[in-house]
């Protein structure tokens, strides 16, 4: 088991699923933050075309940037555009081309429809909603995250304990919707992605154990060179899980690394081998 730091908690969950699914939102959107401009001055309202468009999944979402309003469509057009939840009130603040944005969060291995951000740059004000028929926009609710003080966060470390990420086995991940490809790429990801905390990658260098080998090998001897000893440890482990022995002389290389843990897995790889 992998523990994770208190600040971490509402990312992480507590479970390997919920970790995959919250993942892949956090692939973020892949669409543009600003709607496309024509001609003229940058920035101009009236240089900025009104409708955006952003695919989502199997649908297509338009905007009126103007005024905040999202259709939805299927990718081939069947049913025709229906209006997707209410418009937002100007805020009497003045509406002109580009004051909405709409993103799509890439939706997740566990299926279900995506889920949509629509932001109001005048205000800063910003909705979710889910992409489906009766669905409405919730606001975003304004919050303070103010820095605990040194006893209330050791006394809420205290209360809490920490989170543990534990691997999905085999049976579990093969039972999600979706192919291979889809979920090996959400635990590469974890592992690969610069800025996630530690604990997120040894826990994506432990799950790659449960995929096929020739999908699992190659981002674990990539691992074996990073630059967290506790990664390098995860990956060593999960290679002898695997028990390919074309891996065996990568993990060899490791054995004067300067890190204790890194070495001791080493040896108990070299005690393993027949």
């Amino acid at each position: 088991m992998i523990k994770a730091s208190r600040s971490q908690r509402a990312v992480l969950g507590k479970s390997a699923l919920i970790l995959l699914t919250t993942l892949l939102a956090l692939a973020g959107c892949d669409q543009p933050a600003n709607p496309p401009q024509t001609g003229g001055a940058a920035g101009s309202s009236e240089d900025q075309r009104r409708f955006q468009f952003v695919r989502a999944s199997k649908l297509i979402l338009r905007l009126d940037t103007r005024l905040g309003v999202v259709w939805k469509v299927a990718a081939n057009g069947d049913g025709g555009w229906g209006m997707l939840g209410a418009t937002p009130d100007d805020d009497d603040e003045p509406s002109g081309n580009g004051r909405y944005g709409l993103f799509a969060l890439k939706s997740g291995i566990m299926g279900g429809p995506p889920q949509l951000l629509r932001v109001d740059r005048a205000t800063g004000r910003s909705w979710l909603a889910l992409a489906k028929d009766g669905s409405r926009w919730t606001p975003v609710q304004e919050g303070s995250n103010p820095e605990p003080d040194a006893d209330s966060e050791e006394e809420s470390n205290a209360q809490d304990g920490p989170i543990s990420l534990q691997v999905a086995p085999k049976e579990t991940i093969e039972s999600l919707p979706g192919e291979e490809s889809e979920k090996i790429a959400v635990v590469v990801r974890a592992l690969e992605k610069e800025g996630l905390a530690v604990e997120i990658k040894v826990w994506g260098a432990r799950q790659l154990a449960v995929f096929s080998p020739d999908a699992a090998i190659p981002p674990l001897l990539k691992a074996l060179g990073s630059e967290h000893p506790q990664v390098v440890v995860a990956a060593i482990q999960s290679l002898k899980e695997i028990g390919r022995p074309s891996a065996i002389p990568k993990i060899l290389a490791l054995s004067q690394h300067p890190d204790p843990d890194v070495r001791a897995a080493v040896q108990a790889v070299v005690v393993a081998v027949p």
